[in-house]
């Protein structure tokens, strides 16, 4: 159930599906009507500003001049230019990345609750023959209402989401690179020092060489 809920392999049609769908629902609460009596434009713009962010244009007052389905659809086709305006701007793959994110971190938290209280259901279930029911029906019955409140859920957190989170990609610090050469120049300063004195005396050829080779100086570093 919960790879369903994810989406799939086309997440991001999934996503504005579910974008469309909650502009819709933003749309009906507030313009319970088709005739104007009962809206509430300011309300719905507001409202709609915690989806997406909406360009001058889209106002009260242009609001009022269109019809309740017109509404719905600019509201619709504005979401969707506005994503696919996102998706240029940080790269579709980013993109893929964001939506993943968006929806696992939604997911995750509404499905830890979501069975917690299944389990809550599944241990007093056993109340219901008391009252003459059956209670596989009512744990069956209440468990779809319950997963049917979850998907409802999902779509608004995603929907009040999407718009409102980017992605930022944080470099790995950068380690200085040590060439060879650089590693072994500590070395090669002190073989050289060693050619002068080692205790501050100067180094007779026939004594050990002090770079700890084992070999007599003239055959080492006195070369």
């Amino acid at each position: 159930e919960r790879r369903k809920i994810l989406g799939g392999a086309n997440l991001k049609a999934n996503i504005l599906d579910m974008v469309s769908k909650e502009i819709a629902n933003t749309v009906m609460i507030y313009l319970p009507d088709s005739h104007g009596l009962d809206w509430n434009l300011e309300g719905l713009v507001s409202e709609m500003t915690t989806i997406l962010p909406l360009p001058p244009e889209i106002s009260a007052d242009t609001l009022s001049q269109l019809g309740v389905r017109e509404i719905e659809d600019k509201l619709i086709s504005h979401a969707a230019a506005l994503y696919e305006t996102r998706e240029q701007e940080v790269g579709a793959e980013n993109m893929r990345v964001l939506e993943r994110l968006v929806m696992l971190r939604i997911i995750d938290t509404l499905w830890v609750e979501h069975l917690t209280v299944m389990e809550y259901m599944r241990q007093g279930i056993g109340l219901q023959a008391v009252g003459q029911r059956d209670p596989l029906v009512a744990y069956k019955r209440e468990g779809h209402n319950l997963f049917q409140n979850l998907l409802d859920t999902i779509q608004h957190d995603v929907g009040h989401t999407i718009y409102h989170t980017s992605i930022v990609r944080k470099e790995a610090p950068r380690k200085e690179a040590i060439s060879p050469m650089a590693k072994l120049t500590p070395g090669a300063g002190a073989s050289q020092s060693a050619k002068v004195k080692a205790g501050g005396h100067k180094i007779g050829r026939n004594e050990p060489c002090p770079c700890g080779s084992g070999k007599k100086y003239k055959h080492c570093c006195g070369k």
